[in-house]
């Protein structure tokens, strides 16, 4: 097999090129005629997400019963209570992150369904300004000529 980076003919099971070190799995999947993977759509990863938000919370309550009974029945290990709360904090904060995450994912898919058309209409709604037309634009300057005359009418009176 050939490396498609640099050329180098590698060995049929090798995974990375001799010469170059450039990854060969996809190589070797589409030479067995394995289809590649495809990635997850934005739902999956919500999905996905979201669960693992909730075990790592659960995960963090559960260290919590733990290190309480351990203070309550053994008060003397008192190094088991420092790592179950330490594990604790580490899976709460873990599990908060992805629920965040998952959050910002549906409210960045809720986003693409907004910019679909409606069912019965057929073209976009035109926006109320160009996006060229700026507050400085809006008024157009005076000439020299109409300010210095309006000097002059001022003057006059």
């Amino acid at each position: 097999m050939f490396c498609p980076k640099c050329g180098l003919q590698n060995a049929d099971e090798s995974k990375f090129c001799r010469g170059c070190g450039a990854n060969l799995s996809n190589v070797l999947a589409a030479v067995d005629g394995k289809p590649r993977p495809a990635s997850r759509s934005l739902a999956e990863k919500q999905l996905a997400l979201y669960s693992r938000g909730i075990r790592g919370l659960l995960g963090g309550a559960g260290f919590l019963v733990i290190a309480w009974l351990l203070y309550t029945l053994a008060p003397q290990i008192m190094f088991l209570q420092f790592f179950s709360v330490a594990f604790a904090f580490v899976s709460i904060a873990t599990g908060i992150s992805r629920l965040v995450h998952a959050r910002g994912i549906r409210k960045l898919r809720e986003g693409d369904d907004a910019a679909a058309l409606p069912p019965g209409q057929t073209e976009y709604i035109k926006p109320w300004q160009s996006i060229y037309e700026t507050d400085d634009l809006a008024r157009q300057p005076l000439s020299v000529t109409e300010h210095t005359t309006h000097h002059l009418e001022i003057d006059k009176e």
